[in-house]
């Protein structure tokens, strides 16, 4: 967990740097061609793979993103905290909470076409987080890194499911029975023992040259398996990072920490940074040309349902945590006070990579609409971040901490 802090930490560094470099080319005299490689097509036609750039990081790139999202459920359920169901509750419930309470403003203060724009203030961003946590939480007791961990994934979580039911195209059946059966196989070639041909268990460790064979022939299998799961996934209508956490789920708890600690640096801090880089990359001059500046931005219905985020976020995250307690009769999270929850739920309030992806896909053909939501989304993002870190500063170390 200690390596995994680190790797968050570093990310996030680069995700400010390349999030401001997005936002300082596109209102740059480099903005033209920004904009233009942004737009550029890639990919065979003739497979319905001709995406933009933009498209590839947001459907294709970002599906390591929620596979990684996917493995660390995984392996909650199978060697961490979600082993106990009752350890689902308190999280669960903050996440809910943390997640309904922030869109509940939005649909309030929003009307019309922008208000599709509902789930954007909703997840929040586990990478800049876990960063702030390292950095400020050392005086916070092992248990709530536990917690906040677990908030976060299940907070991702519900981000998929809102992606999967409300912002997909329309459904293909077919195609996603397609890809379906293809993640069927990537499950089943994980867990067949090529050197024996059977359904026995695989050995952990084995030095022959029939182990060494048969675990490239799984490799090889599984990936094909994982992209043609992803492509049918694609062409059915639903949003590919679904199928991300699909296959994380179904990967083999022996499999787990291996392919996590491979992926998770290429996905921290090299996909993440260059969506960053794309998806920030907004004209601050508006749809209109009008300048958004501080007194035309805060004063539209979706800035400011955005920037009420940090506040939604903490009575949502409080009040699911505290409510959790309650129906345990007990606290899953030993050594953490009521104190601690709220301090967490500070953290809850940043908002980015997800938030991002949704306003891109919800906002897709209103510029003027994805910039406020941008703009609106960072400035929400760096005063959690302060906030955050000055809530864990602030906190009293405990006797013997």
């Amino acid at each position: 967990m200690l390596t995994f802090f680190k790797v968050e930490r570093n990310a996030a560094y680069l995700l400010l740097a390349f999030a401001s470099l997005g936002l300082v080319l596109a209102n740059s005299p480099l903005a033209e061609s920004f904009n233009v490689l942004r737009a550029t097509k890639l990919g065979p036609s003739e497979l319905g793979l001709d995406l933009t750039i933009s498209h590839w990081l947001g459907e294709g790139f970002m599906t390591a993103f929620f596979l990684l999202i996917g493995l660390e459920l995984r392996r909650e359920f199978a060697f961490g905290v979600f082993q106990k169901p009752s350890a689902l509750v308190i999280p669960g419930l903050a996440a809910l909470f943390g997640a309904i309470l922030p869109a509940a403003v939005f649909i309030c203060l929003v009307s019309g076409p922008a208000s599709v724009g509902w789930p954007i203030p909703m997840a929040t961003d586990v990478t800049f987080a876990l960063a702030v946590f390292a950095i400020f939480g050392r005086l916070m007791p092992a248990s709530s890194r536990v917690f906040l961990l677990a908030f976060a994934v299940i907070d991702d979580l519900i981000a998929i499911l809102v992606i999967a039911l409300f912002l997909s195209k329309p459904l293909d059946v077919s195609n996603l029975a397609i890809a379906l059966v293809f993640l069927a196989a990537f499950a089943g070639v994980q867990r067949w023992n090529w050197a024996t041909k059977s359904s026995a268990p695989v050995p952990a460790i084995d030095s022959t040259p029939a182990f060494a064979s048969a675990k490239l022939i799984r490799a090889v299998l599984a990936t094909a398996a994982a992209l043609l799961a992803w492509y049918f996934m694609l062409e059915s209508g639903v949003s590919p990072a679904v199928m991300g956490v699909l296959l994380g789920l179904s990967v083999a708890p022996k499999y787990l920490e291996a392919l996590e600690t491979r992926i998770h640096p290429w996905v921290s801090l090299l996909i993440l940074p260059i969506f960053a880089l794309f998806a920030t990359g907004v004209s601050l001059s508006g749809a209109n040309g009008q300048n958004v500046n501080g007194a035309g931005l805060a004063f539209t219905a979706v800035t400011l349902a955005i920037l009420l985020r940090p506040l939604a976020k903490i009575l949502g995250i409080s009040l699911g945590a505290m409510l959790g307690r309650r129906l345990l009769g007990s606290d899953a999270f030993s050594g953490m006070k009521t104190s601690d929850y709220w301090r967490i739920s500070v953290l809850g309030g940043i908002g980015f990579t997800v938030s991002l992806l949704i306003t891109a896909q919800v906002y897709a053909n209103d510029s003027g609409l994805t910039t406020e939501a941008v703009v609106a989304t960072l400035i929400a993002m760096v005063v959690s971040m302060l906030a955050g870190a000055w809530a864990l500063s602030i906190r009293k170390p405990q006797l013997g901490h």
